[in-house]
């Protein structure tokens, strides 16, 4: 079984290998899940493998980067012809200031609900209790919010996305202001832990990032320094996620921080092995047709409810000695209970084939403001696939709404000089 996994992998990679490096959502999606599954492989004599659903990942993996090919072989679409793609820069700067102040609200309004001055962050004792106190209330029910703070939680996820956008169009204080974008939501993980924020964050800014560089035809080739950059940006990002689990129990212990240790492993690669076992033994015989894909609006809806945590089932996958369980499943188990097993291949089919079009229509700059946005959610759909489906909540979709007329109000289409045409 592991040798046909590794033949699988290898093939994946060659099929995908283009699209990996253009970092097209085929490619990502591929090289994400190569990567996760390797290493399961690599850790089976402390994870219990089932086999089964790691191939049902791999199939749909390779459907996605099928329909990718499909597409780019058959679709070719129309240019803005004598028209062009204008960034404003000045706007943009505005808009990103504007933004990073708006990000900031809901943070620490949440943080003022709960009974703590944003001030606390400076206190080891009282950031300790504070991000206790928030986390289990989120976790019980009695969590304190209103719909106003609601509302200014969009603009804390919109910031990064339209930081990222504009961060290779813009001078030295629009840079500034880019990167500034996250820190809302390391601000929200320091104080709430709430590690998936920050990871979200981190995605999105990257997803602004790819879709900008589509969209104006910069150059996507990763030089040293840039290698080097994202190298110390990914170990000091995960030092800030496993000081947020610290933080989170409200104990500062060697044990606390050996436990946080094991938890750190279960919540980066649990749940690829939660999913396989889970599906090794699924029997689903009731379809929801997309409602636990777009969670939020069904539950908003009446249509189906919604708990903390998507699903309540805890699946223990370690053995041993190694102590672990998981009630993430991936955006696998979502589409298996939407649609069945082979209906799902032919979703991730279907959206490969499309992500590919959007990407060729941001290239042409074709219908350019609305398929920006369709490819910021793609990317955002593919990176957050190992944990869930990035529509299941109203706030993300809410956010591609207001970055739709952010980009709109930052971009111009002009029609290009008689001259350019001589």
């Amino acid at each position: 079984m592991t040798f046909l996994i590794v033949v699988l992998v290898i093939c994946l990679l060659h099929l995908s290998w283009k699209y990996i490096l253009r970092l097209e959502p085929a490619g990502i999606f591929a090289a994400m899940w190569t990567f996760l599954i390797v290493v399961i492989i690599c850790c089976q004599e402390f994870i219990i493998v089932r086999y089964t659903g790691l191939f049902f990942i791999l199939t749909c993996v390779y459907a996605f980067s099928f329909g990718s090919i499909f597409s780019e072989t058959y679709y070719r679409p129309k240019s803005l012809g004598n028209r062009q793609l204008v960034f404003n820069s000045e706007r943009a700067t505005i808009l990103m200031a504007l933004l990073f102040v708006a990000a900031f609200i809901n943070p620490i309004y949440t943080v003022i609900l709960h009974g703590f001055s944003p001030l606390g962050i400076f206190d080891i004792g009282t950031l300790l209790k504070m991000n206790n106190t928030i986390s289990v209330d989120r976790y019980s029910g009695s969590e304190y919010t209103n719909p106003l703070n609601q509302l200014f939680l969009v603009f804390s996820y919109t910031a990064p996305l339209f930081g990222g956008f504009c961060y290779r169009l813009v001078g030295k204080t629009g840079k500034a202001l880019s990167l500034f974008s996250i820190i809302p939501c390391l601000f929200i993980a320091f104080t709430q832990s709430m590690k998936m924020g920050l990871i979200t964050s981190v995605f999105l800014w990257v997803c602004g990032f790819l879709v900008c560089s589509y969209s104006y035809g910069i150059s996507l080739k990763i030089k040293l320094k840039t290698f080097l950059t994202i190298v110390g940006g990914t170990t000091l990002f995960f030092a800030v996620l496993f000081t947020s689990m610290i933080l989170r129990t409200g104990e500062l212990s060697e044990r606390m921080v050996e436990e946080i240790t094991n938890k750190f492993y279960t919540y980066a690669f649990g749940y690829v092995p939660c999913f396989d076992i889970w599906f090794d033994a699924s029997d689903v015989k009731e379809y929801s047709y997309g409602a636990k894909t777009f969670f939020g609006i069904s539950n908003a809806l009446g249509i189906l409810e919604r708990v903390s945590g998507i699903f309540q089932e805890w699946i223990p996958f370690g053995k041993n000695g190694f102590k672990g369980e998981s009630n993430v499943y991936t955006v696998f188990r979502v589409l298996v209970e939407d649609f069945g097993p082979a209906p799902t291949c032919l979703v991730m089919f279907l959206l490969g084939g499309y992500s590919n079009v959007v990407v060729q229509n941001v290239r042409a700059q074709s219908n350019i403001f609305l398929n920006q946005i369709v490819l910021s959610a793609i990317y955002a759909y593919v990176m957050w696939s190992f944990v869930t489906s990035f529509f299941a909540y109203t706030s993300y979709l809410a956010m591609f709404f207001v970055t739709y007329f952010l980009l709109r109000f930052a971009q111009d289409i002009k029609t290009r000089d008689s001259e350019n045409h001589d």
